[in-house]
């Protein structure tokens, strides 16, 4: 009988391997204000993010003009030619027609040899309008002006580096859409493009996003990167994801670059608590390490063939990383495959398995998955009945959503372990091993077919456990007996460790506790599925020579009880504080056509703060206001304030042949007015738009229930003018609602330290909505 400290031994010491690994994906420590003057210190550049990041500065505001001139001034002290590159611009995609006027700032560093494609940084330096920004995107600001300090104290780069700060990247990527709008100017200009961001305020900045045809852009990536964490699983992610970042325009014109994020601390994403005070400095320098050793090495490299065929890229573990050609990704499919299939008849001749068995332990490993989604599933939605104070904001007001993940893997660790423990009273171990290979090869071969460049994050782990298996079948005297794994076998189960653990670890930071983070759990059964050499004789350890294996329940119930400490520390840390604050969503609206006034909210139900003025809440459809909608909406009935609504002057109405144009001036009616939208009726009837002299066909606009929406943001205080063009010269309804930021002071309650707006136009604003017959 093996002694049962040897059955435990590789189990603790691949759970050691997967705690490195998911240590080691980290940001590099904060270089010190002491640093060579050629090095980045986030320390440094801690002054210019508290400059950039101290209050609110959306698109359009004062605070927003005083970053504009403060980036300005700093990049003419730092030796820079810099400008603003003012436009209006109109958007035409899905959604609302959107009209504004952005204002970016350009600098050129220039190099030895200019005429020549530059390198392009950006970063966004507009926020959202209740979040001072500082992760998203004053690290991003702040790491650039760092870097063009740290640039200007050493020798001169070959080419140039345009430094390009935008405006209105929340309002929809206004800015670095008005740059890229010169297809051609932008080609000829940019060789390459860094754009970097935060979707929340700490972890490391991952390398998230890269230009198709990434093969020369990843090799020159690898060989200047200094902590370099990416994979091309995030590459082909993201690709089949409707996000978009500054850097989307510019992949879309066909510019090769990179797009980095740090996405930890979730919860301060698009927070009025996203402050310098609470971002990690070490975020930061990651940034600008990226920023710093990159920019230098662009700079003195021809920009010219930019393009190659795509490579695949992980970190095995840490900052090692590790690029080949994608194409040999299939060469590694085939013969990962080819060996699992092999395996399988050598498995079948020596008695392990037959072709009922495995396909049983194929069905097991599916019915396990089944249970360990369901089981998650239950899990977040206990935590979310429990805790009704997350609401519509659970994924982002969960500072402890640590907590609830660990739960959440250790529920599947017990449910799978204690699943298996049962499942091996039925089926052979070899059985239950191939059943898992068997199904994992037909993943293999649908991610080789849909996302080739991410074909490793199976292959690899797939293909040492292959070779573990046949290192076994070798030593197996007995169908039903297994003898404890040998240090080869560990060894060949560290790949699948070292590449999933750090993947489930970066979904968990990625999808909070968002129904998503079930994704997390699927890895989790493939991790689990191919340890089960090493997991099997801990769970069904032989007990002697003549009696048969008993199942051991002590690995399920350790996994239990860490559930239940996990979430009894979450417990103990739900209430919000000053530092961590709960989100909370209203706004006032005056009906001005009827005289009538509501509060209405975007959550499902009042919480303890907004139940002050939701004293007899609806949570109903509200056609008042959109009667277009059925959709239920949190609502109650609002004292009626004297506010002035928009005024719509008609310039011109002209019928040339069947055919109106209306020549409008629309004027916001109150100071503030931080944007507006109309909304024309008779959808079918409207065959053009001109806003800011940009002519809108009815073919470009997306109606919607019958009514085209057309969005201003930040509207001239003096007006906005539009003309339409309809079919018919009968009347057209429009509908006009102005959004202020703030509740009306006189009605809200006082905001404690503990409570925060939510993100969003509509939060926390008073609108005022009015009716015209044209």
């Amino acid at each position: 009988m093996t002694n049962p400290f040897f059955r435990w031994l590789p189990l603790l010491g691949l759970a050691l391997v997967a705690g490195l690994a998911v240590w080691l994906v980290q940001p590099p420590r904060p270089v010190p204000a002491t640093a060579p003057a050629t090095e980045f210190s986030a320390y440094r550049a801690r002054p210019d993010l508290v400059a950039v990041a101290g209050q609110p500065h959306p698109l359009g505001s004062g605070a927003n003009a005083q970053v504009r001139d403060y980036l300005l001034s700093r990049c003419r002290e730092l030796g820079l030619a810099a400008s603003v590159q003012d436009l209006s611009l109109v958007t035409a995609d899905q959604g609302p027609l959107t009209a504004a006027r952005v204002q970016n700032v350009v600098a050129r560093l220039p190099g030895r040899q200019p005429g020549g494609p530059a390198v392009l940084v950006l970063a966004h330096y507009d926020s959202q309008p209740h979040a001072p920004g500082a992760g998203d995107d004053g690290a991003g600001v702040a790491a650039m002006l760092e870097t063009i300090r740290a640039l200007r104290a050493g020798p001169p780069l070959a080419n140039d580096v345009i430094w390009l700060f935008t405006d209105g990247e929340e309002a929809g990527l206004l800015g670095a859409r008005a740059y890229a709008a010169d297809t051609a100017r932008l080609r000829r200009e940019v060789g390459v493009a860094l754009n970097f961001e935060g979707r929340g305020n700490a972890g490391p900045s991952l390398t998230f996003e890269v230009s198709p045809q990434n093969g020369w852009v990843m090799r020159e990536y690898a060989r200047a990167a200094p902590y370099p964490i990416a994979s091309s699983l995030f590459y082909e992610a993201y690709r089949h994801l409707p996000n978009n970042t500054d850097f989307t325009p510019l992949r879309q014109a066909g510019i090769t670059g990179l797009n980095f994020a740090f996405v930890d601390g979730h919860p301060y994403y698009h927070s009025p608590a996203d402050t310098p005070a609470h971002l990690d400095l070490g975020s930061l320098q990651h940034h600008g390490s990226y920023m710093l050793s990159l920019v230098r090495h662009f700079g003195n490299i021809p920009l010219i063939h930019t393009k190659g065929p795509d490579e695949t890229f992980f970190n095995p573990l840490g900052a090692w990383l590790v690029h080949y050609p994608a194409a040999w990704n299939l060469w590694l499919t085939q013969l990962t495959i080819s060996l699992i299939v092999l395996t399988l008849v050598l498995a079948y001749v020596r008695g392990q398995l037959s072709a009922g068995s495995l396909l049983g332990g194929a069905l097991g490993w599916l019915g396990g998955v089944a249970l360990l989604l369901l089981g998650g599933w239950g899990l977040l939605a206990l935590v979310a009945r429990l805790y009704p104070q997350y609401g519509i904001f659970y994924d982002r007001a969960s500072y402890n959503a640590l907590a609830y993940q660990g739960a959440l893997l250790a529920l599947g660790l017990a449910a799978f372990t204690a699943y298996y423990g049962w499942l091996s009273r039925f089926l052979r171990p070899g059985s239950l091993l191939g059943g898992v290979l068997l199904v994992l090869a037909l993943l293999l071969g649908v991610l080789q077919w849909q996302a080739p460049s991410s074909a490793f994050l199976l292959a690899w782990p797939l293909l040492a456990t292959v070779l573990a298996w046949g290192v076994r079948l070798r030593r197996v005297a007995s169908p039903t007996r297994q003898p404890a794994s040998s240090p080869v076998e560990w060894l060949l189960a560290l790949p699948a460790v070292a590449l999933l653990a750090p993947t489930i670890y970066l979904l968990l930071v990625i999808f909070g506790l968002n129904v998503l983070a079930l994704v997390a759990l699927l890895f989790l059964a493939i991790l689990l599925g191919l340890l089960l050499p090493v997991l099997l004789p801990v769970l069904r350890p032989a007990v002697g020579p003549n009696r048969p294996p008993a199942t051991n329940w002590l690995l399920p119930g350790l996994a239990l009880a860490e559930v239940l400490m996990a979430l009894l520390i979450g417990h103990l840390g739900r209430q919000p504080t000053a530092n961590q604050p709960q989100q909370t969503h209203l706004y006032y609206t005056l009906d001005a056509a009827h005289g009538q006034a509501y509060w209405l909210s975007s959550a499902p139900s009042p919480d303890a703060w907004t139940r002050q003025v939701f004293t007899r809440p609806k949570v109903a459809p509200l056609p008042a206001l959109f009667p277009q909608s059925a959709g239920p909406v949190l609502h109650q009935a609002a004292p009626v304030l004297p506010l002035a609504p928009a005024s719509l002057t008609v310039l011109a109405d002209q019928v040339v042949a069947g055919q109106r144009r209306l020549r409008l001036r629309l004027l916001p009616g109150r100071t503030e007015v931080s944007s507006f939208t109309l909304r024309i009726g008779q959808a079918a009837r409207l065959r053009s738009v001109r806003v800011a002299d940009e002519l809108t066909p009815a073919a470009s606009l997306h109606p919607e229930a019958g009514e085209v929406s057309l969005l201003f943001l930040a509207p001239r205080a003096d007006g906005e003018d539009l003309t339409l063009e309809l079919a018919g010269a009968g009347p057209v309804p429009v509908v006009v609602t102005t959004r202020t930021l703030g509740l009306p002071g006189t009605l809200a309650p006082a905001l404690p330290s503990t409570v925060v707006p939510a993100p969003g136009y509509n939060s926390f604003t008073t609108q005022v909505r009015q009716e015209f017959s044209l």
